[in-house]
């Protein structure tokens, strides 16, 4: 099941890509239906536009010529363009809209409508982004689990090691008589945490944090190297040593957690080495 991170980041970006596709399509929707503001009607009724617009009322079949020169006939009814944009104020704008938008084509050059791929590559482009965008969140969804699986066994790793490093130190401050029976139990803890780190090394190379500490776990003894021999419970030196041992157990904890913590959130930009394990 998809952690409340992942079910959160697939929220939000598909509220975004709907949003975005809902603004595109309003904007394509009302794209051939610019507002005619008074500039644009100021136009469309000068007197060198006049006849102009007479020609695009009749050529959409809002209004024929009337019986005097500039003037319309309209639903039995006859006057001036001021009066028929008074009276049919819609059909006036759309009649306004065509002639300025035939204009422009004119100063274009040619009068050539605009290629369809004008319009739909946009879409297009906008629909294929989006459908990569989902696929992603859909594969790493997907991966959750498995994620979620290998930061849990690196945790476990890191928790049976720091047991067999604790009940070595609780042996070395009781000045316990004999040689400490868990030196075999030790060691193999810290070899599969080693190996749980390289396995994350191997998927992902640019992670330094995690090549760094399985190098460190596999090129030492750790606190083996150097147990204290003989002396007794309150030899300052045995307590210095235990602290010091309890500190860099303390920081490998902290350390690993970071890597683990990677492994189950990577980021969302894929191939991005998040900033905890560079």
């Amino acid at each position: 099941m998809p952690s409340v991170r992942t079910r959160r980041a697939v929220g939000v970006a598909t509220v975004v890509l709907a949003s975005a596709l809902l603004v595109t399509g309003v904007r394509l929707a009302t794209r051939g239906e610019p507002p005619v503001d008074d500039a644009t009607r100021v136009w469309c009724l000068s007197a060198g536009h006049r006849p102009g617009l007479v020609d695009a009322a009749r050529a959409l079949g809002l209004a024929t010529p009337g019986p005097a020169e500039g003037q319309l006939s309209w639903s039995g009814r006859q006057g001036s363009p001021e009066q028929w944009q008074a009276d049919r104020r819609a059909d006036f704008d759309r009649t306004c809209r065509a002639l300025t938008a035939a204009a422009r084509l004119d100063r274009a050059g040619g009068g050539t409508p605009p290629s369809p791929w004008a319009t739909l590559l946009p879409s297009i482009l906008l629909a294929a982004a989006s459908a990569a965008l989902a696929g992603w969140f859909s594969r790493r969804s997907a991966t959750a689990g498995t994620r979620r699986a290998e930061a849990d066994a690196l945790r476990a790793a890191t928790r049976e090691y720091a047991l067999a490093v604790e009940s070595l130190l609780s042996h070395v401050e009781r000045v316990t008589p004999g040689p400490f029976p868990g030196v075999d139990d030790l060691r193999t803890r810290r070899r599969e945490l080693a190996s749980r780190l390289h396995t994350v090394t191997g998927a992902h190379p640019r992670w330094r944090l995690a090549r760094r500490l399985g190098d460190t776990l596999d090129s030492s003894a750790g606190p083996l190297h150097d147990v204290p021999r003989g002396g007794t419970a309150d030899d300052p030196r045995r307590a210095e040593w235990v602290r010091g041992q309890r500190t860099e157990l303390s920081r490998l904890e902290a350390q690993v957690e970071q890597v683990a913590q990677a492994v189950e959130n990577p980021g969302l930009i894929p191939g991005r080495t998040p900033a905890g394990v560079r």
